[in-house]
């Protein structure tokens, strides 16, 4: 049992018992002492005293709601650049500000901006916003996302271990994955197939399937503009699928596109903007199916490129 000196909504003041970590390290540490005597999940620390050494100490009982609501943001934002639906970042940040405390959560969102104000129970309101210049699709950070989010909501971990868990998903590199690039060189090679085109023009999508994985993955993250990179990436993929055409080593240059083209139309941009209109949020599904029709409108222009220039050799 440790001994409490002074107890708070907001705080606890206890007597830490030589050769207890008061840091944070599961059941046994003096915070997770504390959450099961107190009977609370948050148990914050304000400060640390070493291993060997007992005195008095301090926790917080609630996180910080600047902290909370930051951390809320930030999550918000992540998924966001994923290529996360706005009612489900909408949620997600509702859901993690009433996980630290908050009372009422109000929040406004587009796919380029952020704000959200944020009310706790002594009548003092926060309001932060963020700025998202650039996102795409990745679908594997995304629900490593999302179970970050869950784990605060069913947890209600410390505000700044969940921060710190925030930043390393989001420091993770995008790497190369044999199994990723075999997915994008057979689904362009049965695209291929499956739109009337040869056995030879199957085998030819595969290495152009192969470079718009790598161009996607490595250069793509580096911060491109994503029109411009749809464009170089389309006209690229025409130039190659042209060349294989006129060397002998492949049957319709138009097969061998349509294969390629399914791995740059942005289908889950689109789908996402469907199902946010369908959701209410009218304004964000609009700019969303705009940018769509933009992109469509590159990759169309990027395959035409090499079409006029070798005029179908």
């Amino acid at each position: 049992m440790i001994a409490i000196l002074y107890e708070d909504r907001h705080l606890v003041v206890c007597v830490k018992p030589a050769g207890v970590l008061s840091q944070d390290a599961g059941e046994n540490s003096l915070p997770g002492l504390l959450r099961a005597q107190l009977g609370t999940d948050c148990v914050g620390v304000v400060h640390r005293l070493d291993r060997e050494v007992g005195g008095v100490m301090v926790y917080a009982k609630t996180p910080g709601a600047a902290a909370a609501l930051s951390l809320a943001m930030d999550l918000g934002k992540s998924m966001v650049k994923c290529g996360a639906e706005m009612n489900r970042v909408e949620e997600t940040i509702i859901r993690v500000c009433y996980a630290y405390g908050m009372k009422r959560v109000e929040v406004f969102s587009i796919i380029s901006m952020m704000t959200v104000t944020a009310f706790d129970g002594d009548g003092n309101d926060y309001t932060q916003s963020r700025r998202i210049y650039a996102y795409s699709n990745n679908l594997g950070r995304l629900e490593q996302l999302n179970a970050l989010s869950r784990e605060i909501c069913f947890e209600h971990p410390d505000v700044a271990k969940a921060q710190s868990e925030l930043e390393k998903i989001n420091s993770e590199e995008k790497r190369f994955r044999l199994s990723a690039c075999f997915g994008n060189a057979l689904s362009a090679a049965s695209f291929a197939v499956f739109f009337g085109g040869s056995w030879r023009d199957s085998l030819a999508t595969i290495p152009i399937a192969v470079m718009i994985y790598l161009m996607n993955s490595f250069i793509k993250t580096k911060g491109m503009n994503r029109l411009f990179f749809t464009a170089v990436c389309s006209a690229l993929s025409g130039f190659f699928a042209l060349l294989f055409v006129h060397f002998g080593l492949a049957d319709n240059a138009d097969m061998i596109m349509i294969g390629d083209i399914m791995l740059i139309i942005p289908g889950l941009m689109l789908i996402n903007s469907i199902r946010e209109m369908l959701c209410g949020d009218v304004m964000s599904g609009l700019m969303r199916f705009l940018e769509t029709m933009i992109i469509a409108l590159a990759i169309a222009c990027g395959f035409a490129v090499p079409i006029l220039l070798l005029k179908g050799v």
